[in-house]
C-alpha cells in the first residue's frame, strides 16, 4: 500500500543532504566565522577587571561565615559540646568532641565543653540548621562571604578560628556615609 498526499497535507521542502561538497562548504564557512570572532578579540588585548574595593551589601538574612561566641562578662565559651549542631547538619560537615570541665580548667559554663569543634567549609551548604539547633546561641552565621582559599585543608575551620574575629575586609561604606 503506497501513501499519496492529499489536499490537507503540506509537503515540506528539505535542505541539502548533510554530506558532500555543500556540507563541507558550510562547515568551512562556520569555522571562518568563529575564527573572525577570535581574531577580532585577539587584537583588543587582555582586559583585567580588578576586584571591587566596595563590597556589595548582602541580603539581611544572608548566611555567611560561622562564628562561635563567648559570654561577654566571664569570657567563657557558650558552646557546651552538646553536638546538636552536628546532628542537625544535613551535610555532616560539623565535628564536635566534648570533654569534661574541671575546677582548675573551666572552659564553658556547663559541665562539658567542646574540646574539638571543626566545620568543613568545603561540605557546608550554609543552610543555617546549626544556628537554629543550638540552644545556647553559641554558633551564628555572619555576613562575611569571602571564604575562598587555595587548599582544602585551610577550609576546615577549627574552634580557634571560629572563636576569633573574622578577618577585617574592605568596609561597605566609608565613615560618615
Amino acid at each position: 500500500m503506497t501513501w499519496t498526499p492529499t489536499q490537507d497535507v503540506i509537503e515540506v521542502q528539505r535542505g541539502p543532504d548533510p554530506g558532500g561538497l555543500g556540507g563541507a562548504y558550510r562547515a568551512f564557512g562556520e569555522t571562518l566565522r568563529g575564527l573572525k570572532t577570535v581574531l577580532g578579540r585577539l587584537v583588543e588585548g587582555p582586559v583585567t577587571l580588578e576586584y571591587p574595593e566596595d563590597k556589595t551589601p548582602v541580603y539581611p538574612r544572608f548566611r555567611g561565615r560561622h562564628k562561635l561566641h563567648r559570654f561577654e562578662d566571664t569570657g567563657l565559651e557558650k558552646c557546651v559540646g552538646c553536638s546538636l549542631c552536628a546532628a542537625a547538619c544535613p551535610a555532616e560537615c560539623i565535628r564536635v568532641v566534648a570533654a569534661e570541665n574541671t575546677p582548675d580548667n573551666q572552659v564553658s559554663a556547663g559541665e562539658r565543653y567542646a574540646a574539638v569543634y571543626e566545620i568543613n567549609m568545603t561540605r557546608c551548604i550554609f543552610c543555617g540548621y546549626c544556628e537554629m539547633a543550638c540552644p545556647f546561641d553559641a554558633i551564628t552565621m555572619g555576613n562575611d562571604y569571602e571564604l575562598a582559599d587555595y587548599t582544602r585543608s585551610d577550609l576546615i575551620f577549627t574552634k580557634e578560628m571560629l572563636l576569633a574575629d573574622p578577618v577585617e575586609r574592605t568596609p561597605l561604606r566609608s565613615e560618615g556615609e
